[in-house]
């Protein structure tokens, strides 16, 4: 299969430069002249600056466990011409993002970007992730539903699942349930117990639960179902 589009390679000067200035513009401009600046970049399409692959994997990973920094490591990723947009090819297995994102987006938002399609990459390649992705994240679901009733006792967590993640519509499915949590959950005790006990190796290198092999979701992935499970009580 043909590569999804093709590579932006930036020299190094350049772009050092670039960065330079967007740094300094996302810290002195108000966000209406920010919006302006991007605006006007944009008819030239001009990429200020773009992080190379290796590096902007290495930032996006800073402070995960030491096992999943070695596993991003592995993954071919690739910058892209345009203004926003990318994923993850698992049929690839590489990431492909968007060169935009840094002077359209900003300079944080292109770790968490690369964060998330890491994340599909990880649980891919992971051999005890990758197991529940196979039987439909079977594990997931069941503690996702088994949660619902205590939801309630965590605000952040309750908060990005109403306010944001079920927003979505047909893309707050499973999949992306679990690219998302530890891009925006850094901290294993803003989760309820059971979320938190499947995503902890991950986050903080916590052991595996006991049953994390065996825990299955009663009945097939159904989209309308898993989003009804995530709903507080």
């Amino acid at each position: 299969m043909a590569a999804p589009h093709r590579e932006l390679k930036r020299a190094a000067v350049p772009n050092a430069m670039g960065h330079v200035v967007l740094a300094f513009a996302e810290r002195t401009l108000r966000p209406g002249e920010l919006g302006g600046l991007r605006e006007q970049l944009w008819r030239t399409q001009t990429y200020l600056y773009v992080t190379p692959g290796p590096l902007l994997i290495d930032r996006a990973l800073e402070g995960f466990p030491a096992e999943v920094r070695a596993l991003g490591a592995r993954c071919p990723f690739f910058r892209y011409d345009a203004r926003g947009g990318g994923g993850y090819w698992p049929d690839r297995n590489e990431i492909w993002l968007a060169a935009g994102v840094e002077t359209y987006e900003g300079l944080r938002q292109v770790r968490l970007s690369a964060c998330h399609e890491l994340f599909h990459f990880i649980c891919w390649n992971h051999p005890r992730y990758r197991a529940d992705e196979d039987r439909g994240f079977a594990r997931l679901r069941k503690v996702v539903a088994e949660s619902a009733p205590v939801v309630k006792n965590y605000p952040r967590y309750r908060g990005w699942v109403t306010a944001s993640f079920l927003r979505q519509g047909d893309h707050a499915n499973v999949v992306e349930f679990f690219a998302d949590i530890p891009t925006n959950f850094r901290d294993t005790s803003e989760l309820p117990p059971l979320i938190a006990a499947h995503f902890a190796p991950l986050i903080d290198g916590s052991p595996f639960p006991d049953d994390f092999d065996g825990a299955l979701a009663a009945g097939e992935y159904e989209l309308a179902r898993f989003q009804r499970s995530l709903s507080p009580v």
